[in-house]
């Protein structure tokens, strides 16, 4: 009988490829020793990125992914199959991805992920990369910092897809009284490995929670120092050619109530709280187009939900995963109803849950020969 490897070198290549591109990460990170082509191909920057595009598409390769703090033990992630959070009984134990960085004197806040690429920072100066799936990670290099006590910083994370480039930016928001508040803009290319300043944007201030990535630009919510009102809008940069755009935001009812930016289904969605009452979750299905936004879901507020909701995912039937605090619900819009999924899990005193992808990419740029 043949040797497996002595079979399998029968296949055309073109067919080893599209079985190896089916296979999860950690199933691919073994294949890697099978022979030196199989390592070769694994390796490339085109099956990377179509392994991390049929992950995307496949919700079993789904992930949810949970970063909390601790006092003494600092930043922690762990993760959990989506699909067994939303179909399979409870209770869910997460696996720990073994966070790289332990110091327990270091104060690290998670920023930001995108395609796999986990981003965080420490203090004002330093900031990481890490794909715990591949376990490797990166200190990005150090940018002349000219923070201080009186400013803020923003973040995000994203794909620069016509540079085949992920961008990391850094919002430094400060008060000048010769010019006013002024907001630099500083860009780190995965490329090139290295930042670069690009124009800066005056007179707005920025929510600082993480930038939303969608259709190839960071969203922000901001709001302008000049506006009396204190009425917020949503601030776009796109990463291509690096413009600012405002977005339209939907025809809200307006009211007393909070909103947030997120994303479902890869669209840009916006969450209007309206205080212990309902959240209504709105989805710009056409992106750009203000007469896309469509409602899809007012959620009540039951008993069940005992902090300020934040939905995670919505799945092909509108059930929508919710964030109650450092607890998950399912609401099902049809009959009204919630589920409580548990997840097995030490909580920290702050704890956030996101939708992750196992991926091949490396926080360290390779060029191919």
């Amino acid at each position: 009988m043949a040797h497996e490897s002595e079979l399998v070198s029968l296949l055309p290549p073109e067919i080893i490829s599209e079985i190896l591109v089916r296979l999860p990460v950690k199933s691919l990170l073994r294949m890697r020793s099978v022979s030196k082509s199989w390592l070769s191909l694994i390796s490339t920057r085109q099956f990377i990125k179509t392994h991390l595009k049929f992950s995307t598409n496949k919700q079993d390769f789904a992930m949810l992914l949970l970063s909390t703090s601790y006092y003494e033990y600092s930043l922690k992630f762990y993760t959990c199959s989506l699909n067994a959070i939303m179909y399979q009984e409870s209770p869910h134990v997460p696996d720990d991805l073994n966070f790289p960085y332990k110091d327990p004197l270091v104060d690290y806040n998670f920023v930001g992920s995108c395609d796999g690429l986990l981003c965080f920072s420490s203090g004002v100066r330093d900031l990481f990369l890490w794909n715990p799936s591949i376990r490797k990670s990166k200190k990005l290099p150090i940018l002349g910092s000219n923070v201080d006590c009186s400013s803020y910083l923003a973040y995000g994370i994203g794909y620069n897809e016509c540079q085949d480039d992920y961008k990391v930016v850094q919002v430094v928001g400060s008060s000048h009284s010769e010019y006013g508040f002024q907001n630099e803009f500083r860009v780190y290319s995965l490329r090139t490995n290295s930042w670069k300043m690009i124009q800066e944007y005056p007179g707005v201030i920025f929510c600082n929670d993480p930038a939303k990535f969608v259709n190839g630009r960071l969203h922000w919510i901001a709001t302008r120092v000049s506006d009396k009102n204190d009425s917020w809008f949503v601030f776009s940069l796109n990463l291509v050619d690096e413009t600012y755009e405002n977005v339209a935001l939907p025809d809200l009812v307006y009211g007393n109530f909070d909103w947030e930016l997120g994303i479902l289904g890869g669209n840009l969605c916006v969450f209007c709280d309206y205080y212990k009452v309902r959240m209504d979750v709105w989805v710009m299905k056409a992106y750009g187009l203000v007469e896309s936004w469509t409602k899809v879901a007012s959620i009540p507020y039951f008993r069940a939900i005992v902090h300020s909701p934040f939905p995670v995912f919505i799945s092909h039937n509108d059930e929508i995963l919710l964030q109650d605090g450092s607890s998950l619900l399912i609401y099902n819009s049809t009959d009204n109803t919630f589920k409580h999924p548990h997840v097995q899990i030490h909580r920290g005193y702050e704890i956030q849950f996101s939708l992750y992808t196992r991926s091949l990419v490396s926080p360290h740029f390779v060029e191919e020969g």
